[in-house]
């Protein structure tokens, strides 16, 4: 399987838990996740102190879980996949639930995977914060 169609595999999981499993076999058993929110003045390399971080296989279902419960995404789709060398660079949209009157919010996720043969070894994920309405 190409790198590109493995990054869609991630955002078919991260969108709905249901889709994890046919990830596990391109999950480096020390995967390392980071999520964090992609504020306008957090541009470039530098993520935000308070990012969140998960490791491992089972960290990738914790931080699938995390995006379902926590953050209320419902869908979302893959807009664009960028291969260079060891890294896929992807973004796309996700559409959450807002706690008011089931409003859905609709915002932008950019992610930078990072691959040792078919294995991830390494996920950054961003998503647009604020949430545009």
């Amino acid at each position: 399987m190409e790198r590109p169609e493995i990054v869609e595999l991630l955002y078919s999981a991260l969108t709905d838990p249901k889709h994890i499993e046919p990830l596990f076999e391109f999950l480096s058993p020390r995967v390392e996740w980071i999520l964090a929110a992609a504020e306008p003045h957090t541009l470039g390399e530098e993520l935000p102190s308070n990012s969140i971080k998960f490791s491992g296989k089972e960290g990738f279902g914790q931080l699938a879980h995390y995006f379902h419960n926590r953050l209320n995404v419902i869908s979302g789709d893959l807009t664009g996949c960028i291969p260079h060398h060891h890294l896929v660079f992807s973004f796309g949209r996700v559409r959450l639930r807002s706690g008011t009157a089931g409003q859905v919010a609709e915002t932008n996720i950019a992610a930078k995977i990072t691959f040792q043969g078919s294995k991830i070894i390494k996920g950054q994920i961003r998503i647009s914060w604020p949430l545009v309405l």
